[in-house]
């Protein structure tokens, strides 16, 4: 092999390296001046793939140890509030409606994903008799009802790996029109996240039984959204989820097993 043929081969591996690539090899031959290189940057290269399969490892442990919390929280939160015992189920299946229409990625669907599992978590931190009040909460419970959206999104920050969908949580009850909580956000000033639990919230909400409100039928529910559109809900994403949710599932909901 040629010297120049050598430096220009060292240099892709190295190229490769740095675009994340480790699999590559130099096969500089013992004749020449640059076969020292040439072992040098395979010793680079294995040092680098053994760093590499050892992150994803730990990724791995750190994802599976996230799944525990989480589903540790999920169970706390379903012996403290019955409603929610298939909630957290349910609404990550009408998210999931909306969001994979959209064209995201995998992260960001993975990220509306555990959202919608833990959006309503801080629950935990709202007293019982004001959670399953079977009549209609005063103004002063009504408030602590609806610090749920803030704790939830403390909750989450303080999980390693999802600190990035605490700002989804905290805004899944604002408003298109700007007239929701907590901070009052519009439009596009609500993460896209948030407009699509929105709508699988009170999806879900309009279709179960409550202390307080027996269920209504799916497409009943579908006409409230659809009619709420562009005050209550993101007008785009609402006629999206009525049209997917009428495709797959008609007038009936999803037979989604509870924890």
């Amino acid at each position: 092999m040629k010297q120049r043929n050598v430096i220009d081969h060292v240099i892709e591996i190295i190229e490769d390296l740095i675009s994340g690539d480790s699999s590559s090899r130099t096969n500089v031959p013992k004749s020449s001046d640059f076969y020292g290189l040439g072992q040098a940057v395979n010793t680079l290269a294995e040092h680098y793939q053994m760093a590499q399969e050892t992150i994803s490892i730990l990724n791995r442990q750190l994802k599976e140890n996230n799944l525990d919390v989480i589903m540790a929280l999920i169970e706390a939160l379903n012996a403290k509030d019955p409603y929610t015992r298939g909630h957290c189920e349910r609404v990550p299946v009408y998210a999931s409606l909306i969001a994979r229409r959209l064209g995201l990625t995998e992260e960001e669907l993975d990220a509306i994903h555990l959202a919608s599992y833990l959006h309503d978590i801080g629950k935990i931190g709202i007293p019982d008799d004001i959670l399953n009040k079977p009549s209609d909460l005063t103004r002063e419970e009504y408030e602590q009802v609806k610090a749920h959206a803030l704790i939830s999104s403390q909750i989450v920050s303080q999980i390693p790996n999802l600190s990035h969908i605490a700002s989804m949580v905290l805004h899944h009850h604002e408003h298109h029109n700007g007239a929701g909580y907590p901070d009052g956000l519009s439009g596009d000033e609500i993460p896209l996240g948030s407009r699509i639990l929105a709508i699988a919230d009170a999806f879900d909400a309009m279709t179960s039984s409550r202390p307080y409100c027996l269920p209504i039928k799916p497409q009943e529910a579908l006409q409230e959204i659809k009619r709420c559109a562009g005050r209550q809900f993101d007008p785009d994403l609402a006629h999206l989820f009525a049209d997917a949710y009428t495709k797959a599932y008609g007038n009936r909901i999803p037979n989604v097993k509870a924890s």
